[in-house]
């Protein structure tokens, strides 16, 4: 990388990491400020007591996201009975409405900042704030549009792309008033595309896109057209008990009590919010059990992902906190063992894990070294400048061996330390050689593939693969999209300029970060197929996970779009698997056009009717940008489906990394096979470890084949039915039938 290029990227993190509030709204902020050493390390017990001692110190300090000490000065600064020039007081009031903004106080927010266009406006100072108030006015208006109207059960979906006439905002004052603004923005400056962008969308909340944007300025009405037709996927999360606000967090759908239902846990990164258990009454909705499971304490935590770390058959959670915020975010992760009848213990201090407490916000699990438990790889954000890392920024990723239930840092004698801003991470067999490699998603730097060695070490490979790319990169994945039996490699692309968005969907030339597909060719290489696969294309990816929309056998994804501004209004994205020639959109034909901040994404088939349902938990960075949980119901598409349940024995009870082949007959007289391999799916956002596989229009199931790497064996079963339930335990001579009939959801 060229040190111009490292220069570029440190500023991004820093823009997002480790300033104030104004430059993550896109704003240069009037008055520096030291926060970093203002805020204690998150070095608490088990004891609940403790993290809301943390909680309490982020509020009183002045953190840029949660702080609140910084009004205290800006409101002196505005009594003051002089200024050192007449721009001082429009820097001021626009930083103070910023930190109004923060906490959701839009109409506050406009107030200062239309005093401070109409003071500048009357006595014109010597730097001319117009264009940048008219901006911030336009943001902080929409803010005010969607808490008048969105952030509410019977609102969620007027924050949708396309909107049609039945949801446009019923309070107009946002969306009239931001129209107005961007008009005499672009007057200004019309070559302005983000402010274009924005003005579309206005618009849209009005009802009077097309015709109400001036020409110049409208992004064509085919640009919000699918070219192909999932059906509608119906948002119901209100109506399954699934409605609540929150900032960005991470999302799981597991069976956690083993009743055969598919469960919901999500969290927020607030470290004064808790996470949360929505337990599946199979009745249609999810009662809240957090405080029954004994979660209620358990603060904060930017993602999470499911496991069985001590093998008892009960799936545990890992909670990740601290991605993003620097030095701030030294705050531990907790490992919660599920101990039955619904209730969790947090045991981080004595498996091993609790200190050091690094930043982090991505961990996979994986039996690498084929012992039969799963270890943990935690990612780590160091943050360099020009290849040399800073003092403060220092956490290296680590590895944590599994030994019995009790863990060790074995990081430096495997070489996976990293020493980069690690955002991603993804376990996989790429090489089907029997043993789990790690693919490291680096923001600002090369990626890495440490191909595992077989002897506790690993080499990173991935420049002599050509896969260090996307520079600017989040969530990461292996699957099998092409269903070749050798696993490929997906990168998400993540940025920070919603003008890239808008000059993507314009065909305009951008220099937003791109994803990348690379092609596993069997012989021990990758190929870059992006272009090829329709996916080269800017979408500032947060979270994502895959999953099958259709039940067609071919796993399709969803991509949660956003980065901490307020103008992020950005629509998730989906793709649809087109046989694993390519990939198509099908977010406006499937009702996935989200505008808020997409984080945690999972699939899972939560009414067992055999078609996968999609949980998105949605948020963004500030107190004041929450918003409502999303559920997909899915529709149905005609196809045949089964699902499969492995239960290691020798192997990690989990079956993680277990991988399936399965042969099946098709109406034409020929065969295909479909694989799959067991894990929760994305690094942002976790699936159930339940495989719930699509086959097609597959008339029979003529083999099933389970290969077990810890124990290099395989199981192969003739003739399982077609849409059905069953159980696999390694070793044994059949599977078993269970008996799951559908239930309601949502109704």
């Amino acid at each position: 990388m060229s040190q111009a290029r490292r220069q570029v990227s440190f500023l991004a993190l820093a823009c997002i990491a480790v300033v104030t509030l104004a430059c993550a709204l896109r704003f240069s902020p009037p008055v520096p400020e030291t926060t970093v050493a203002q805020t204690p390390k998150f070095e608490h017990t088990d004891a609940p007591a403790d993290i809301a001692a943390y909680c309490s110190a982020l509020r009183n300090s002045s953190d840029p996201f949660f702080g609140t000490q910084q009004r205290e000065r800006l409101l002196a600064e505005i009594e003051r009975p002089t200024y050192p020039t007449r721009s001082w007081r429009t820097s001021i009031m626009r930083e103070l409405a910023r930190d109004h903004l923060r906490f959701g106080e839009a109409a506050e927010a406009v107030r200062l900042l239309s005093d401070a266009l109409d003071a500048e406006l009357r006595e014109p100072p010597e730097v001319s704030h117009e264009a940048k108030l008219l901006e911030e006015l336009a943001i902080a208006s929409m803010k005010m549009g969607e808490l008048d109207n969105c952030v509410s059960p019977d609102g969620r979906l007027i924050c949708v792309l396309p909107l049609d006439d039945s949801l446009v905002h019923r309070n107009k004052r946002g969306a009239s008033d931001a129209i107005e603004y961007l008009s005499r923005l672009l007057q200004m400056e019309p070559e302005d595309i983000r402010a274009a962008w924005l003005l579309n969308v206005a618009h849209m909340a009005l009802g009077t896109y097309p015709e109400g944007v001036p020409s110049q300025f409208r992004v064509p009405e085919a640009s919000f057209e699918s070219d192909y037709d999932i059906g509608m996927f119906e948002e119901i999360a209100p109506y399954a008990g699934l409605y609540a606000v929150n900032t960005a967090g991470g999302s799981v759908i597991e069976d956690f009590d083993n009743d055969g239902l598919l469960d919901v846990m999500t969290s927020t990164w607030d470290p004064c919010q808790p996470i949360a258990y929505y337990h599946n009454e199979g009745d249609g909705g999810f009662a809240d059990y957090t405080q029954r499971a004994g979660l209620a304490g358990q603060l904060g935590g930017l993602n999470i992902v499911q496991t069985d770390y001590n093998n008892d058959g009960r799936i545990d959670l890992l909670i990740m906190r601290g991605g993003w915020m620097g030095a701030r975010g030294q705050m531990r992760m907790s490992l919660l063992r599920n101990d039955g009848d619904n209730a969790f213990t947090d045991v981080t201090h004595a498996v091993g894990l609790a200190q050091p407490a690094y930043p982090s916000q991505s961990a996979a699990w994986a039996d690498y070294d084929n012992d039969g438990d799963l270890d943990l790889f935690s990612c780590g954000e160091t943050m360099r400048e020009s290849g040399v890392e800073l003092a403060q920024l220092v956490f290296p990723s680590r590895l944590f061996r599994n030994d019995d239930g009790m863990f060790t840092d074995v990081t430096a004698e495997a070489g996976v330390a990293n020493w980069r801003f690690c955002k991603g991470s993804a376990w996989g067999d790429y090489d089907n050689d029997g043993d789990a490699d790690l693919y490291i998603s680096n923001f600002g730097d090369d990626n890495r593939l440490y191909r595992n060695e077989g002897d506790g070490a690993f080499k990173d490979i991935a420049p002599d693969m050509g896969i260090t790319e996307p520079m600017d990169s989040f969530a990461v994945w292996f699957w099998d999209y092409d269903n070749d039996g050798w696993l490929d490699l997906f990168v998400a692309g993540y940025g920070t300029d919603i003008g890239d968005v808008a000059s993507d969907y314009l065909g305009l030339p951008n220099d937003g970060a791109r994803p990348r597909l690379y092609r596993n060719d069997g012989v021990g290489g990758f190929v870059d197929v992006t272009r090829d696969a329709g996916l080269h294309r800017v979408h500032l990816a947060m979270g994502a996970n895959f999953g099958d929309l259709d039940n067609d056998g071919f796993p399709d994804f969803y991509l949660g779009t956003g980065y901490p501004s307020y103008d992020a209004l950005a629509p998730n994205i989906m793709y649809r698997n087109d046989a694993g020639k390519g990939f198509v959109d099908v977010t406006f034909s499937g009702g996935f056009g989200h505008l808020q901040k997409g984080h945690g994404v999972s699939f899972g088939d939560i009414d067992r009717d055999g078609d996968q349902d999609i949980f998105v938990q949605v948020g963004g960075f500030y107190p004041g940008d929450g918003f409502v949980n999303a559920l997909y119901r899915n529709p149905g598409h005609g196809n045949r489906w089964l699902t499969v349940k492995p239960v290691g024995v020798k192997s990690n009870r989990a079956a993680i990394g277990a991988r399936l082949k399965l042969t099946l007959a098709m109406p034409d007289g020929t065969t295909r096979s479909i694989y799959s391999i067991v894990g929760s799916g994305g690094s942002f956002g976790a699936s159930t470890l339940t495989q719930e596989i699509g086959l097609g229009q597959a008339q029979r199931i003529q083999e099933l084949e389970v290969y077990w790497p810890t124990t290099d064996s395989r199981q192969i079963f003739n003739d399982v039915p077609l849409d059905s339930h069953i159980r696999i335990r390694e070793f044994a001579s059949d599977y078993e039938t269970l008996d799951l009939p559908p239930v309601p959801l949502g109704n």
